[in-house]
């Protein structure tokens, strides 16, 4: 339990302390001080207060801070109560120490100032009940008296606020959830790119920038970051910049440290957003420049993907409703994975990706449980990209699996459930899902209607102006020799996919290398030797079958 804390010189308020957040803020302030402000005129219009006040969110989300600060501005007291200190070895021990809390609390009320018991972590103290566990059920049961013992002597008893936090908001007895115990509901949600920038602002007061530094940039490349996140990043930030200049100046510990925009760079490779942690995948970056011709097909998905992350403010503007889905098809080794990619490191989105291997388990559910919660921390990071690699063995066609009696096998599963996430009760809103196959006859019919996947956009093989551009691409880094003209090399590999091109500028490397292992240059005869040691992976007829696929609506 903490007691009272002193009042700083002049007027302090929690955003002095605390950054975004603000409609939560304002419910504590209606809730904590109101009452006291306000006493008078509560009396003369009879008003009963609210007691109880549920914060739920993410972890490192600020709810124990928002508490803590708003308690400080009023300068009242605070009874923390956590798990550790309910759950006792004896029977009997934490339904006492709940009583003597409150018992507390109700004697700090009584000197006319603000006195709020705060339970973290409430999910772990009050479960379900149909656990049946018995120190947890008399648990449940002695908060529940308290709370209403609270509210049915309110006239005899000082006013005192109950309020709770969890980030399994399912996880607590719905007895609590109801009007008179835990009377309200507030989502502290993850910070948006003005909050984020109010965040790094607040932590990075006591620093000294460098003039490059662009702290706006940093919170827009800081998509699904919470206050937590945004707090150690300024912290790594901090310790790069120190060991920096300890490694320049001799004696630099007594030096001015100036956090300068590469030490913000380095921090960001170190600090992950929490809330995606264990799900998202860590993207090559990738530019649209990587990826050889291709050109208006790059400008369709720079529109589908790109602009309503990036300009979302527009599209909300013209009442234009963006893009649910984009599915690629095409032969193997065109770039649909890369365009993905592409589009991720581009949009700056928090990437999520899904292959039929990491949903299929032998486990009954399991499958459409992971594709659940990754659409649920896709909601919490968005804006979000979540791609699925291979999707027609994720949502086959319906009715050509093997059923046994009423089981409906795998595949129809999470088809199911993934065209209730895409456009279900719980609306995707900031998410945008990439699919990519080569057997679009494979995928069912219902996925491919506008709402779902709105945009279908066929891959084809690189033509000789894009097959020029990805041997460019694929040999920058070599030293070519003068009779290398990659424009001609380009013209003899017909039906040649970028894989394979990339294949071919690895082999001829190679083929360098075995004629001479002190070689600085590449020649057009490793070329040649390259060509006739590959076959291209497509056919025409092949070709003609995957232009045959395009969809028709």
């Amino acid at each position: 339990m903490e007691g009272n804390g002193s009042k700083k010189e002049g007027v302090w308020r929690a955003e002095d302390e605390i950054a975004g957040n603000s409609r939560a803020i304002q419910a504590l302030r209606e809730l904590i001080v109101y009452p006291f402000i306000y006493a008078k005129e509560a009396r003369e219009l009879g008003l009963k207060w609210p007691r109880g006040l549920l914060l739920y969110g993410p972890p490192g989300t600020g709810k124990t801070s928002l508490v803590k600060a708003i308690v400080h501005e009023c300068d009242g007291h605070l009874t923390m109560i956590s798990p550790y200190s309910v759950h006792k070895s004896y029977a009997g021990e934490s339904e006492k120490f709940l009583r003597e809390a409150f018992t507390k609390a109700y004697s700090y009320a009584s000197s006319g100032k603000p006195s709020v018991i705060f339970i973290d972590e409430i999910d772990a103290i009050c479960p379900h009940r149909s656990s049946r566990r018995e120190q947890e059920t008399r648990i449940v049961g002695q908060l529940l008296t308290l709370m209403d013992g609270n509210k049915s002597r309110s006239k005899s008893l000082p006013h005192i606020v109950v309020v709770a936090s969890t980030n399994r908001v399912d996880g607590i007895d719905p007895a609590l959830r109801r009007p008179g115990r835990f009377d309200s509901e507030i989502e502290v949600t993850l910070p948006t790119m003005e909050e984020r920038l109010q965040i790094l602002e607040l932590y990075s007061k006591n620093f000294q920038l460098d003039d490059n530094v662009d702290l706006q940039a940093i919170a827009a490349s800081c998509n699904g970051y919470v206050g937590a996140d945004l707090e150690a990043l300024v912290r790594e930030a901090s310790r790069f910049a120190h060991r920096r200049l300890s490694g320049t100046i001799p004696g630099g510990d007594g030096a001015t440290i100036i956090i300068k925009m590469e030490d913000w760079e380095s921090a960001r490779s170190e600090v992950c957003p929490s809330v995606t942690k264990g799900v998202t995948k860590e993207v090559t970056k990738v530019s649209w420049d990587d990826i050889g011709g291709l050109k208006d097909l790059k400008k369709k998905h720079k529109q589908a993907v790109e602009w309503p992350i990036k300009h979302a403010d527009a599209f909300a503007r013209l009442g234009i409703s963006p893009v649910r889905g984009v599915l690629l098809h095409g032969p193997p080794g065109c770039s649909k994975t890369t365009l993905a990619k592409a589009a991720a490191t581009a949009s700056q989105a928090s990437f999520f990706s899904l292959s039929g291997a990491e949903l299929y388990s032998k486990y009954v559910g399991e499958g459409e449980a992971l594709l659940r919660r990754i659409f649920q921390k896709a909601r919490l990071a968005a804006p979000s990209i979540i791609f699925f690699d291979e999707v027609d063995s994720i949502a086959p066609k319906r009715g050509h699996g093997e059923n046994s009696g009423s089981n409906v096998n795998v595949g129809e599963r999470l088809l199911t459930t993934l065209l209730t996430e895409m456009d279900g009760l719980e609306e995707a809103t900031g998410i945008v899902v990439l699919a990519a196959t080569n057997r679009p006859d494979a995928i069912d019919a219902a996925l491919l209607r506008p709402g779902r996947f709105d945009s279908v956009l066929y891959v084809p093989p690189p033509d000789a102006e894009g097959r020029h551009e990805i041997l460019r691409i694929h040999t920058k880094q070599m030293q070519l020799g003068e009779d290398v003209d990659l424009q001609k090399i380009a013209e003899c590999t017909a039906l040649f996919t970028g894989a394979d091109l990339e294949g071919l500028c690895r082999e001829a490397g190679i083929a360098a290398l075995r004629e001479d292992k002190s070689t600085e240059s590449v020649w057009n005869r490793h070329f040649q030797i390259a060509r006739d040691s590959l076959r291209p992976s497509l056919t025409q007829s092949k070709v003609d079958e995957y232009a045959r696929a395009k969809f028709h609506r």
